[in-house]
């Protein structure tokens, strides 16, 4: 079986393993583990910015970003199927009693002109003040799709303007910056605070951070502790996140040219997908031609010994390459799906 759903399947390597094992630990809530002081500090070089905290998940980073940013009735402005509006459980309004307005996009971009447009940055009796603007980069929903960098330098503008916080949702930042062909902190320096993920297209079993200014993370460990995302001996998993940086974000090219030789033999194969909309790690393929449901294309696809996923469109399916794909596997799962799909029902 070859597992396209998610670069979340990652699965840890040996070398990675032996990080983790050889990590030197210490109590993290009491700032004495030396491997994540160690990530926390490399991660502030990296990406540009004064400040960093580990964390479990990027959800929770997400999370903690805009506790520290936005106050109850509040509003966040992002391009609306962005991850921290719509699959982050209602986090914004549960947590923060926040106003979420979601913007129109092309392929997961808005503009600081829509940003201008709608933005309320005084006080009013009526409206809520705007407090965060949310780049999610790459964009999950749109297909790992990068933000353009005269168009992300234009939403900084806007909001150094504006006085509005930038957030950026980099839970795939280092496909971002791979596919620009840019340090990471050429996308990141100009941020307020920064989510990034070492568990998918990394390959590592979990964590994450938040990466950002120092004011504006003074309460970022507070209100990780009440979110219950302390830890103890973190260095464990610091020690896989250390191991990622040095030797699988380079290699994320590699999962891009997968990505891209699997819609081209897709498309050559007469299914429906387009292969200049892959920018990094994701292929969709619309079933609405084939005249498939969704679910009884995966069954198919499972019998022929292939996993896709839903996208989030309804007729769309979804295929995201990562580590434990070789170019073979990704050759092998083009011909399987194009004979699952092609063949009568």
């Amino acid at each position: 079986m070859i597992d396209l759903r998610s670069d979340v399947m990652t699965l840890p390597t040996e070398g990675m393993l032996r990080a983790m094992t050889a990590a030197p630990l210490g109590d993290e809530q009491e700032r004495e583990d030396p491997t994540v002081l160690a990530l926390e500090d490399e991660l502030t070089g990296l990406l540009g910015q004064e400040a960093a905290v580990f964390v479990p998940s990027a959800t929770m980073a997400n999370q903690i970003a805009m506790l520290c940013q936005v106050q109850r009735g509040q509003e966040i402005v992002g391009e609306r199927h962005s991850h921290m509006f719509r699959y982050e459980a209602g986090g914004p309004a549960f947590l923060a009693g926040a106003v979420v307005t979601g913007l129109p996009g092309e392929a997961g971009v808005f503009t600081g002109a829509q940003v201008r447009e709608i933005a309320q940055v005084r006080d009013s009796e009526h409206r809520p003040r705007t407090a965060l603007a949310v780049v999610e980069d790459t964009h999950n929903v749109s297909g790992g799709r990068t933000w353009p960098l005269a168009a992300l330098d234009d939403l900084h503008d806007t909001c150094d303007e504006l006085g509005l916080a930038v957030h950026i949702d980099g839970a795939r930042l280092f496909n971002a910056a791979v596919a620009l062909d840019v340090p990471p902190a050429r996308i990141t320096s100009r941020a307020r605070t920064v989510a990034v993920c070492f568990s998918k297209g990394l390959g590592c079993p979990a964590g994450a951070a938040l990466v950002g200014r120092s004011e504006v993370l003074a309460q970022a460990r507070r209100i990780r502790q009440m979110l219950g995302g302390s830890l103890r001996q973190a260095g464990v998993l610091a020690g896989a996140a250390r191991y990622a940086l040095r030797h699988n974000v380079a290699r994320l090219a590699d999962d891009h040219a997968n990505a891209r030789t699997l819609a081209t033999l897709l498309a050559e194969g007469g299914l429906p997908v387009d292969p200049a909309g892959v920018d990094t790690n994701f292929v969709f393929l619309d079933l609405a031609s084939l005249g498939l449901d969704r679910e009884d294309a995966r069954t198919r696809l499972r019998s022929n010994g292939v996993l896709w996923s839903n996208a989030h469109h309804p007729t769309v399916l979804r295929a995201v390459t990562h580590l434990g794909h070789s170019e073979a596997d990704l050759r092998t799962a083009a011909a399987r799906t194009v004979e699952a799909l092609s063949k009568e029902a």
